[in-house]
């Protein structure tokens, strides 16, 4: 077996000191860095929670209610006391402006309550758009419409004479309506069931004996707001009057006030009374109006006191210039 002799052995030892002394040091001026854990949690920086921009409350009433009511008043002017105003904006007041409301001859603005009913009734399954009815002799009167010219005996869809009742505000397809319907006591039983306490029916178009038909402003209003709401009837049965609306065919008042709005209205015209009401879609927003006089003695004049009315709102009480 070979052997290392003494100094051999002396001189290993040494190197094997210097070998050890030299990695010592390394690791002395060289630390190895430290491996994070596996499982040490990266931080992250906090979240910024989202504050919620709610939209500003809407008033019961409007700051500009005395400003707008006391404009309306100086249009009026001396014919004060023959008017009545529903005004109502949606955007910016809960409760409506109701000016001077008291039951009145409403003239064909009545029929509203007509289509309303007639709508439910459909919803509720009671008759069809597409039933047709038939024109009775008893129903044929004269004023406005086109639906007596197809005789006694003609058979119309009710779709039809509900849109001819609001478009042509035609009485003939009123009456016929009122009979499908059952009559005027299950029409006056559906107004106090929701609230419209103002109006009453008492006779048919144009067939009056004695007493006459009353609304107000306020119903009218109310009837406006819950079909432009499409809580009336439903969804689908409210857009329809809406589309009965717009098409009117009497421009002389609102429309021919706003040339730019899209106007869902019905208008009631007798002598000494002209009234309109609906509902006024603009790129400002939207507001329901309802002007109803009597006994004027001026329809250009009275018609120009509506308008202004209507321009009043629409220019100067609605966003962005609210």
């Amino acid at each position: 077996m070979f052997k290392l002799d003494k100094g051999t052995k002396i001189l290993i030892a040494v190197n094997t000191s210097l070998i050890l002394l030299i990695v010592g040091l390394y690791f002395v001026l060289f630390p190895e860095p430290k491996s994070e854990s596996k499982t040490a949690q990266v931080e992250t920086p906090p979240t910024e929670v989202a504050t919620e921009v709610k939209p500003p409350e809407i008033p019961d009433v409007a700051p500009d209610r005395d400003e707008m009511q006391n404009m309306i008043k100086y249009i009026l002017g001396n014919d004060l006391q023959k008017f009545a105003v529903y005004v109502f904006r949606p955007k910016i007041e809960k409760q409506p402006l109701i000016f001077q409301s008291r039951p009145m001859p409403p003239a064909s603005m009545i029929k509203m309550f007509v289509l309303a009913k007639g709508m439910q009734d459909v919803k509720d399954g009671k008759m069809s758009l597409d039933e047709l009815i038939t024109i009775t002799p008893q129903n044929i009167v004269g004023g406005a419409g086109i639906i007596a010219g197809e005789g006694a005996g003609a058979k119309v869809p009710v779709r039809k004479a509900m849109e001819l009742m609001i478009t042509e505000s035609d009485n003939t397809a009123t009456n016929i309506l009122i009979d499908r319907i059952g009559g005027l006591e299950p029409i006056n039983e559906y107004l106090k069931a929701n609230g419209y306490n103002d109006t009453i029916f008492t006779h048919k178009m144009m067939l009056q004996r004695g007493q006459s038909n009353y609304s107000s402003v306020a119903d009218l209003g109310l009837l406006f707001t819950r079909i432009y709401d499409h809580n009336c009837v439903d969804d689908y049965y409210d857009q329809i009057m809406i589309d009965y609306l717009l098409k009117q065919a009497d421009l002389d008042c609102f429309p021919a006030a706003l040339l730019y709005w899209n106007i869902a209205h019905k208008t009631g015209e007798v002598e000494k009374l002209y009234d309109d009401g609906g509902i006024l879609y603009g790129a400002a927003g939207d507001f329901i109006l309802v002007i109803m006089d009597e006994n004027y003695t001026d329809r250009g004049g009275t018609i120009d006191k509506m308008k202004s009315i209507a321009i009043l709102i629409a220019d100067k009480f609605m966003p962005p210039n609210h």
